[in-house]
């Protein structure tokens, strides 16, 4: 019998993850949550990992639970703290990841009296988490304890639509004192599971869809899946209908196409490619040009039979429910087919042969390009882009190549901010190296999303850095903001929307131990991704881009994929 925590609640919440599969998690410092920080300590089977910053801390852990695929918890102190676990919460919400809050707190009788650090915590998050609980060992016995528990993370795993993952928060208020040890106790055993067969889900397909695929003009809208993440064997998704996918959706087929805003012209399809309904695969598209695209038509979800994935989102206002996974094998028609094989051939000719000066999306063409001059085993093992320019940039790349076999994307695509980008990257680097896997995970951000999550690197090594490439793309300020109607207020567009940072990424590389490289034209960014290739630790290389140049040949670039498709 191992030592833990003598507060039960903290001791019964530590030895039921491990009990469940679950072995990392991320604490932050503080005294209210002494308990649950000695509990995790001493529970043999958990890895600790220290972040100082609760945000950061609440994203790390959302990357180490898409490496895992288990409800990874995010440990903190009470008062405001908890109110920073908020954002990662809230894109596990939306992206349906499994993640765990659990922050300390005062006891319940102190609340509201002005007692410090004591602010109302239970049920905080309830509109982003799909299970909310108190943990009250003064009112609880061990047995009721290790009973919410158990839910609490069951719920993590399936309690969202339709069967989906989500995050769970955890309240759980402690009296002191707070730093006393005792012996781990013993959990009573589990309920027997339930077997539920897949069958069993009921998952029929209507008349109505049924006449759609006859017809055979269907679009599959495919967005990122989450899942993809931690590798699931069972995760990719073979589709045979002509289909727009964002990257991680881990969609392959024949007419498979990336960057929909490449082919929609102001929200308007080519005839040819028009459909008359569309099944929807993972989160929602993130391109406005699509959605515009298909408003009105109907539309079917495939996810209540792919674990963890759930029902779908009824983004248009026409969800007529869902499908199940077998309909993504049926056959366009003949003419709907050759139309799509035309415009995927099309595509890729005007996206070759687009010669772009040196800009945002210069930059990305050298990136891919020279990763695919590499050996398989050179390539990254993982590309991870913030969000705004960088995950609409990776859209338009020919990314098959330039990766190593199986690589994994990911963007943190749920609520589409720029938050936690950089701590969620460094948490799923942290959980695939501690399943053996050696990586070359390379991360992309713009300057604003870097210099907004920099406290990513305020953790402790055990939250590796090794293997990890982090390139800044520099344009001055938040350039995608050129690519929207901002730009004509120009008395105020630099200085409220732009914003260019006073930090420097040298700085920041610089208080990381990182090692620093900086870039500002194509030979020097091949270069300097060579010299990061064969660096063993932690890479920061700053890309400087003209700012007005990347918005017009970003602009430029569409144009010219268009026209090739006479739009």
């Amino acid at each position: 019998m191992h030592t833990s925590s003598s507060h039960p609640a903290a001791a019964v919440l530590a030895a039921v993850l491990a009990e469940q599969g679950v072995r990392h998690a991320v604490v932050s410092p503080g005294s209210r949550n002494a308990p649950l920080v000695l509990a995790l300590h001493h529970q043999p089977e958990i890895t600790v990992h220290v972040s100082i910053d609760e945000r950061a801390a609440a994203h790390h852990a959302l990357g180490l639970a898409l490496a895992t695929w288990t409800p990874v918890p995010a440990v903190c102190t009470s008062g405001t703290a908890a109110l920073n676990h908020g954002p990662a919460l809230a894109e596990a919400f939306h992206a349906r990841i499994p993640l765990l809050s659990i922050t300390a707190d005062r006891p319940a009788d102190v609340v509201g009296r002005g007692h410090g650090q004591s602010i109302t915590q239970a049920g905080v998050h309830a509109a982003h988490t799909v299970h909310h609980d108190v943990l009250d060992e003064s009112r609880m016995d061990l047995e009721e304890l290790t009973r919410c528990a158990r839910r609490a993370l069951r719920l993590a795993y399936d309690g969202g639509p339709g069967g989906s993952a989500g995050p769970v928060h955890l309240n759980v208020p402690f009296e002191e004192p707070l730093y006393d040890l005792a012996p781990a106790p013993s959990l009573p055993k589990p309920a027997p599971d339930v077997d539920i067969a897949t069958d069993a889900l009921g998952i029929v397909v209507s008349e109505e869809l049924r006449g759609a695929l006859d017809r055979g003009r269907v679009v599959v809208v495919a967005g990122p899946r989450p899942v993809m993440a931690a590798r699931s064997s069972a995760a990719g998704l073979e589709v045979n209908w002509p289909c727009l996918a964002e990257r991680g959706s881990g969609v392959t087929g024949p007419l498979v196409l990336h960057g929909a805003e490449r082919v929609l012209k102001d929200g308007v399809w080519p005839e040819s490619l028009q459909p008359e309904a569309i099944l929807t695969v993972g989160l929602p598209p993130m391109s406005k040009a699509m959605r515009k695209a298909l408003e009105g038509l109907p539309h079917w979800h495939v996810g209540e039979d792919l674990a963890g994935e759930g029902s779908g989102w009824d983004v248009w206002g026409a969800l007529q429910g869902s499908a199940p996974s077998e309909v993504l094998c049926h056959q366009a028609n003949a003419s709907f087919d050759e139309a799509w094989g035309k415009a995927r051939t099309h595509l890729l000719e005007a996206a070759s042969s687009f010669d772009a000066q040196w800009s945002d999306l210069s930059a990305w063409n050298v990136m891919t390009h020279t990763w695919s001059g590499w050996s398989e085993e050179a390539r990254p093992t993982a590309l991870h882009v913030a969000n705004s320019a960088s995950a609409r940039y990776a859209q338009w790349m020919d990314l098959s190549t330039a990766l190593s076999k199986n690589a994994n994307f990911h963007a943190n695509r749920g609520v589409a901010g720029i938050d936690g980008c950089l701590s969620t990257a460094l948490g799923w680097h942290a959980g695939q190296v501690d399943l053996g896997k050696k990586l070359q995970t390379w991360i992309i951000t713009g300057d604003v999303a870097f210099h907004y999550d920099s406290n990513a690197f305020l953790t402790e090594s055990s939250l590796t850095r090794q293997g990890l490439k982090v390139v800044v793309v520099n344009n001055g300020g938040g350039g995608i903001f050129h690519w929207l109607p901002g730009t004509q207020h120009g008395e105020v567009f630099n200085r409220h929307f732009e914003t260019p940072p006073t930090r420097t990424v040298a700085s920041v590389a610089q208080g990381a131990n990182a090692m620093y490289l900086r870039a500002s034209s194509a030979s020097e960014l091949k270069q300097a991704l060579e010299h990061a290739r064969d660096e063993e630790g932690l890479v920061m290389m700053e890309v400087i881009t003209p700012n007005m140049v990347s918005a017009n040949e970003a602009s430029a670039y569409l144009k010219a994929c268009q026209l090739k498709l006479n739009l």
